[in-house]
């Protein structure tokens, strides 16, 4: 284990998040704050700055990295941004105690939306703190295309070749490669398409004709919806909003949970390359039939049929790229129209997004290979090479899918079931245990019963809080990274 290359990265990402703690400062001292809001965030961003740079002042001997020490430093880096993320919100006493606090800045790095505070408390926190609220959105941002993406845009490119294994380790999806030869250029790629499409957002929300969409809110929904995470200024969500800005914020949250390495290729003139990517076929069509069909579903309910095919739309826009956002309380609609959306919950997007979820790419390959396995139960003499975007699979690939897909339900059975040890404030129901647990591992947001859009986690005991914070880091690093610290053989010697 090369502990001296993990503690010069993780110190790179510790001064990183100090300084990008320094915005919501900015805000606190703009809006003319309590000088306690002021200090929630001085504080812990000095912190940082100086545990970064004394962490990698020091080069490392060693500058070779193993796959899983690229697992390790993603890991861990990711616990020390919630852990110290979450101070601002203790400081301040807008949430006062520690695993609360650390649960909703968990739920905003890794872009979930979960949250222990309730309308009512969200309309305070609006009143008294927009710096709490832009920390908690922010996070989102932070945390959408991953904090040691943005690092390695920065590092310069190491002979043997350790950025890859950093990549590979925070990126979603079967498999995450290079758009270029070098690592360094990929990731600037990336950052670049994640913040011009993010600026393309934040500007349509400010053009568009609704009073309530000033600069603050539109900064707040393009964090929430770039990151695909769902935190919202308002107890009404995105419902707040006129339904020009619905219809805009449901378009850009579909495009957020696209590959990016598709958009990559429109850019550099491949339009009709990007446009064969079976996986965007697949997303878009299943997106077309969930909004067919729940539409179908729940037009009886209203008198306008605009009004339920917008939330029909937006909802399953919502759910599919794990933002989280609602505009109503779809868990009162007809049981198909929840079943597809619990659906929805488990698909996620597509890889190389913002989103969570298993992933499309998954989705497309297990179904495929089931369809291959009965065909050659029929016809054991046949041969089927397992095909994704006109190219044949690996077996090594199909394997991988499988083995992600056993572990997702693995530890997301296991998940419900410590959930519901010990609870004293709350008369949990398997129903709220078990979406509970599926939304924190697929960085969705809201579930259903006492968590469904209009309710949320903060009955939770803080045993369950810390369960649910480490499996939405485990559902935004898919799995591996944080299964890999408790393996006693990650922690040996190098031989």
């Amino acid at each position: 284990m090369n502990y001296g290359l993990i503690r010069n990265i993780i110190g790179k990402i510790i001064l990183l998040v100090g300084i990008l703690m320094g915005l919501p400062l900015i805000v606190s001292i703009y809006y003319h704050e309590p000088i306690r809001n002021t200090i929630s965030f001085l504080i812990p961003m000095l912190s940082l700055i100086v545990i970064g740079f004394l962490m990698s002042f020091f080069k490392a001997k060693d500058n070779k990295l193993l796959a899983r020490e690229g697992f390790v430093i993603v890991g861990l880096s990711w616990l020390i941004m919630s852990l110290f993320g979450a101070l601002p919100f203790v400081i301040s006493k807008v949430i006062p105690n520690y695993f609360d606090a650390f649960f909703e800045i968990t739920s905003g790095f890794t872009t979930t939306g979960s949250t222990i505070l309730n309308g009512a408390r969200i309309t305070e926190m609006n009143e008294i703190s927009k710096s709490m609220l832009f920390w908690r959105s922010f996070s989102h941002w932070i945390g959408g295309m991953g904090i040691l993406v943005f690092i390695l845009a920065f590092i310069p490119e190491s002979k043997s070749g350790y950025s890859i294994h950093i990549l590979r380790a925070e990126s979603t999806g079967p498999s995450a490669g290079k758009l270029v030869s070098k690592t360094q250029v990929t990731t600037r790629i990336l950052y670049t398409i994640y913040i011009g499409l993010s600026l393309i957002m934040f500007i349509t929300l400010l053009i568009l004709p609704d009073k309530k969409m000033g600069v603050f809110d539109s900064l707040i929904t393009t964090f929430g919806t770039a990151g695909t995470g769902g935190f919202s200024n308002h107890a009404e969500s995105i419902a707040y909003y006129s339904p020009c800005i619905q219809y805009a914020v449901t378009i850009f949250m579909i495009l957020f949970g696209i590959n990016f390495s598709v958009y990559y290729l429109i850019i550099i003139g491949q339009a009709k390359e990007a446009f064969k990517n079976e996986e965007v076929i697949w997303y878009l069509g299943i997106i077309t039939v969930a909004v067919i069909v729940i539409f179908i579903n729940i037009m009886d309910r209203y008198e306008n049929i605009e009004e339920a095919f917008r939330l029909a739309f937006f909802q399953t826009a919502s759910i599919i790229s794990t933002t989280g956002f609602s505009t109503c309380n779809y868990a009162l609609w007809p049981a198909l129209s929840v079943g597809l959306l619990i659906l929805l919950t488990l698909f996620g997007s597509c890889a190389g997004s913002t989103a969570g979820g298993l992933k499309i790419s998954r989705v497309a390959i297990i179904t495929k290979a089931t369809i291959n396995d009965i065909e050659q139960m029929i016809s054991p003499r046949k041969v089927k090479k397992i095909r994704m975007n006109f190219k044949p699979l690996d077996d090594s690939v199909i394997h991988s899918v499988k083995s992600f897909a056993i572990s997702y339900a693995i530890v997301l059975v296991i998940s419900t079931f410590l959930i519901t040890i010990y609870n004293p404030n709350m008369d949990l129901d398997f129903l709220t245990a078990f979406t509970s647990s599926l939304t924190c591992i697929s960085n969705t947001g809201p579930g259903l019963g006492m968590v469904g859009p209009a309710g949320c986690f903060e009955s939770y005991s803080s045993f369950s809080k810390v369960v649910l914070s480490l499996e939405m880091i485990a559902g935004r690093l898919e799995i591996f990274p944080i299964l890999i610290l408790f393996v006693p053989s990650t922690w040996k010697k190098r031989i």
